[in-house]
């Protein structure tokens, strides 16, 4: 008898998540910030830790307000704090603190009145800053009354019109600025169109990446150099060729990480490329075959941190993934100017982020089956650091992910997975939900997902794949364009024939499925194209093609690179790939979860599909959610997960746990 508590639908409350790791200058200390929901308050808490060489880790904060922070030295962290609250919502007012890592209060540092995304150290009492600014907006020392007013207007003049997490964007640009502690005065280094993606920092210069733009926004990217003593600002790669995702310093060269998109569009591979001083210029050093960054789902971590790519003594570490499973690939500069490619640290499951310290890495990751912590990666050995979460692995039945991959009718793998029920009893019957991943470019690995694990400690089989699509396994099956409910719907459905062969313990008439993002789209897709599913849950979906181009923040960018059309020059095409078309044929009972501020995959998407199967006499439900985003399966309010969650689980327990009526 199994005596392991089963995973419920509050549980992910417990779940502590490590991320922001920073080294200090000495490279001795390590800082990061533990992220938990927090049920009784309806949002997440945020505290610093330490962890010095050859100890354990120490909480730091304990206010659960203490985000972003810096190492000022060795001793001394300068750190964000919502300690300090806001006279009203026009007030724009970003409260810095420190605190002496060795002990004593945190104590205020100084206020900058404006809303601060960012922050580098560039010297003592000297920093860098990100703030967002609306050229539309009134200045903030206008007429309170006046600023008050035009809170009730949005000027659109450009797209995208929104961004996803952020509101109405148009006009809205992260610019640097340089902040001045003793006089407290900001100064502007970026133009006014000019929007500020990442910052990295040496001792003489700023390496700026972002893009300017103006009426439609521009893919490319453009890096800027900053000279810190000069006080000059130039340009260093043009906003031409290269999406960059990447800028940094790497012993005394400049190294970025981009693709010119050619021929996979905008979501092929990033390679690693040097400016050349000589022909100024970056030059490609490394044509990389792999993704660096990213993408396995989990919906138990909470921030992937700034640090994907490091550079340390003339190597670059990045995370790459090859797969379903991450890992840390190191390029080492050679005396001939060309670069050394080894795989630096193999894993099996997801790399969110990595710190460079004195002969270390450390990383934050999750193995498969289990939740994030930290590691240590030192003379070819990982040593495991942390262990906030072994009390909850250790009490609760986790459902081990089971390999099954297949071949299928093209001759290609596919890697799938099935989490078997709790307690499971070969000899019985039991329900079954296919999941499926957003993106496409994403990848399901062996990694907990909580929403998974709640449905199989309810007795149900819960299966999944990594279809053509699908990011890890190369360029061409990753390439999508042009093909969308084809043989991505092909792989799932015989994937699906796959995993019931395999387990006749699952009913046929009892299987759901279930998605989001990409994976609301396919979920849409499915309910016009096949009757075997007895119930369907289809979140943050997309359903017309067509009207998804004009209201999504990414549709003039994403639909075309993805359909290859657009309304004037392939209408066609976009309402043939649009599921919206089968709604017709809609027979499935179908769920819809859409957040109101989704302005990804905005809410008229998923209104359009319901409201055709609702005409075709389809049992349909819909729950929206107030203020929330794309991201509400990851990181909503944690009362509005909950919800969501039991929406889910309700409506499958209302259509798989009884006889299907025909």
């Amino acid at each position: 008898m199994n005596q392991l508590k089963p995973i419920l639908i509050e549980d992910f409350n417990e779940i502590k998540s490590p991320s922001s790791l920073k080294y200090s200058p000495d490279e001795k200390t390590l800082a990061f910030t533990i992220v938990q929901p927090d049920k009784e308050n309806n949002k997440y808490s945020k505290n610093l830790w330490i962890m010095e060489e050859n100890k354990e880790a120490v909480q730091l904060t304990s206010s659960g307000k203490d985000g972003d922070f810096i190492w000022e030295d060795e001793q001394t962290i300068l750190f964000v704090s919502e300690r300090s609250e806001k006279k009203d919502d026009l007030e724009e007012k970003t409260t810095f603190y420190r605190i002496n890592i060795h002990g004593g209060e945190a104590k205020q540092a100084f206020s900058v009145s404006r809303s601060v995304s960012f922050f580098k150290k560039l010297s003592d009492g000297l920093y860098c800053m990100g703030i967002e600014e609306n050229r539309n907006s009134l200045p903030l020392d206008a007429d309170e009354k006046l600023r008050k007013e035009e809170k009730d207007y949005h000027v659109i003049d450009e797209v995208p019109v929104w961004g996803n997490g952020r509101g109405f964007i148009a006009g809205v640009r992260t610019c640097l600025y340089l902040y001045e502690e003793k006089t407290g005065t900001l100064k502007k280094l970026t133009a006014k169109n000019f929007d500020t993606a990442s910052v990295c920092v040496s001792d003489e210069a700023l390496l700026i990446l972002g893009k300017e733009w103006e009426n439609l926004i521009d893919q490319t990217d453009s890096v800027l150099l900053y000279d810190i003593k000069e006080k000059k600002l130039t340009t260093l790669v043009e906003q031409k060729n290269l999406m960059i995702s990447s800028a940094v310093f790497a012993d005394g060269k400049i190294v970025i990480t981009a693709t010119d998109g050619k021929p996979y569009g905008e979501g092929q591979y990033h390679d690693i490329y040097e400016y050349d001083e000589t022909l100024k210029k970056p030059v490609k050093k490394v044509q990389v075959d792999c993704l660096l960054g990213v993408d396995i789902m989990t919906d138990c971590q909470y921030s992937h941190g700034e640090s994907l790519v490091v550079a340390k003594d003339g190597t670059i570490y990045a995370i790459a993934q090859h797969g379903y499973k991450d890992g840390i690939i190191s390029y080492k500069r050679e005396a001939d100017g060309s670069y050394e490619e080894n795989e630096a640290c193999a894993w099996n499951g997801l790399v969110c982020e990595i710190a460079s310290g004195k002969g270390k890495l450390s990383f934050a990751a999750m193995k498969a089956n289990g939740f994030c912590e930290i590691y240590e990666y030192k003379d070819g050995t990982v040593t495991k650091k942390t262990s906030f979460n072994d009390a909850y692995t250790e009490t609760h039945f986790i459902s081990k992910a089971k390999h099954m991959p297949f071949v299928n009718k093209d001759g290609v793998t596919i890697d799938g997975w099935v989490l078997e029920p709790k307690d499971y009893d070969p000899s019985k019957s039991y329900p079954g939900v296919l999941e499926i991943h957003g993106g496409p470019r994403c990848t399901y690995g062996e990694v907990f997902f909580h929403e998974m694990q709640v449905w199989a400690s309810k007795g149900w089989f819960v299966f999944f794949c990594n279809p053509r699509g699908s990011e890890g396994y190369g360029e061409a099956f990753a390439d999508l364009r042009g093909k969308y409910g084809t043989i991505d719907y092909e792989d799932l459905m015989e994937f699906t024939d796959h995993v019931l062969a395999a387990y006749p313990q699952i009913d046929i008439a009892k299987i759901g499925a279930a998605g989001g993002s990409y994976g609301g789209f396919m979920c849409n897709w499915i309910e016009g194209h096949t009757d075997r599913f007895a119930a369907i849950a289809s979140q943050r979906s997309v359903s017309n093609w067509v009207s998804d181009f004009g209201c999504s923040e990414i549709g003039v960018t994403f639909d075309q690179n993805e359909i290859l059309a657009t309304p004037w020059n392939g209408m066609e095409k976009m309402w043939d790939c649009s599921p919206l078309k089968y709604a017709c044929n809609a027979k499935t009972p179908i769920l819809f979860i859409h957040s109101m501020n989704d302005y990804n995959c905005t809410l008229d998407q998923g209104i359009q599909m319901f409201t055709a199967v609702k005409f075709y006499g389809v049992p349909a439900r819909m729950c929206l959610f107030e203020g929330e985003n794309h991201g509400l399966s990851r990181n909503g309010k944690p009362l509005h997960r909950m919800r969501r969650l039991k929406e889910m689980t309700d409506w499958f327990e209302k259509y798989l746990t009884k006889e299907r009526k025909n």
